[in-house]
């Protein structure tokens, strides 16, 4: 009898021996699946972490590549292009400076190539440069009774007129012109009454 209770309680505890560790064991196969999956995220992130690092430092290289191969191409054909036209180029630099020279030239001896052509005094022409090119005073160094010319000059093969030189043009066709006399001792005294009054009234506010 007493056999059987001990061979009872030995089976008991054997059982909760048994119970205790299948729960420590399930407890640790909980912990170990719980860290491989961690150990499986991180691997992957540190994975999509080297290759997109990879992908930029190539792509970056393969740009880079692209372009210095691009920039040699396009510098090797404008090279020969410029080999080829080097003569029309030269030719055609030339012929701008020749042009820009002349027109210059025109512009500043303007005035003794329309002396002839209106019968001015080369006296009598005044240069202002914009909105007109010049002004002339036919007659007035012969005392004779002088006529004023607003002339434009065109170095070009166009005589197409801007807009401000048409408004010009347009105010001396009607008669838009003239002549005012004005004393400069006038204008300051003005100048000073309109800055003493300002000063005037600036007191009187601030009373």
């Amino acid at each position: 009898m007493a056999t059987s209770i001990l061979l009872s309680v030995i089976i008991v505890i054997l059982l909760l021996v048994i119970l205790y560790y299948s729960k420590r064991i399930s407890e640790l196969n909980k912990r170990i699946n719980e860290t491989q999956v961690r150990a499986q995220q991180q691997a992957q992130q540190l994975a999509q972490q080297y290759f997109n690092t990879w992908i930029q430092q190539n792509l970056q290289q393969a740009r880079l590549q692209m372009e210095q191969s691009i920039r040699r191409e396009y510098e090797a054909q404008l090279e020969e292009w410029k080999q080829q036209n080097e003569k029309n180029i030269r030719k055609d630099a030339v012929l701008r400076s020749v042009n820009t020279l002349l027109g210059r030239i025109s512009e500043e001896f303007a005035p003794l190539f329309l002396t002839e052509k209106y019968q001015v005094n080369p006296k009598d022409f005044r240069h202002l440069g914009t909105p007109v090119d010049f002004i002339a005073f036919k007659g007035l160094s012969d005392d004779a009774d002088p006529e004023i010319i607003f002339i434009e000059i065109k170095s070009g093969k166009s005589s197409t007129l801007s807009e401000r030189e048409r408004r010009v043009r347009e105010a001396i066709r009607k008669s838009k012109v003239r002549y005012e006399v004005v004393n400069l001792n006038d204008l300051v005294g003005e100048v000073q009454r309109k800055v003493t009054d300002e000063v005037r009234k600036s007191e009187e506010q601030s009373r």
